[in-house]
């Protein structure tokens, strides 16, 4: 007999992260310094806001990460013209770099993930997993508009 699925699946999405989180380590980086400086470079000019939607998380987290961001001066804050409330994150130079750097470090990770599978294995994983995203969504957003 086998365990159940959500357990297998979130100890095993549990070391898949921590192994990550290491491997950034030794470039200095984190898993939420990864998040959102390359979401900053995919998104430039977004607010954070959205940047806090796009990542999943809340906004009063984001400003702490954003904070230390742009004590490091990997990322600086720019008002809207347009509304003052609002604050764009945008990449500096070094945060560029940075977020260049630790891109590196994520595809050879990326790529020594992938090699644990077939290319059909692949496929199939993918296709499991964007499933069980699709529904867990789904539900979600059903019970944010009935909440």
């Amino acid at each position: 007999m086998h365990e159940r699925l959500g357990k297998v699946l979130a100890i095993a999405s549990k070391l898949a992260r921590e192994h990550f989180d290491q491997t950034l380590r030794t470039v200095g980086a984190s898993f939420p310094t990864y998040m959102v400086l390359t979401h900053a470079e995919a998104y430039p000019g977004l607010s954070q806001r959205r940047l806090a939607d796009r990542l999943g998380i809340e906004g009063p987290t984001l400003v702490r990460h954003i904070d230390r961001l742009v004590a490091e001066d990997l990322v600086r804050r720019v008002r809207d013209p347009q509304g003052r409330r609002i604050s764009r994150v945008e990449l500096t130079a070094d945060g560029k770099d940075a977020a260049d750097r630790y891109t590196t470090v994520a595809n050879r990770s990326d790529a020594e993930f992938r090699s644990l599978f077939t290319p059909e294995e692949l496929t199939t994983l993918y296709g499991l997993l964007y499933r069980i995203q699709d529904h867990y969504a789904k539900e979600a957003d059903a019970q944010h508009r009935t909440g």
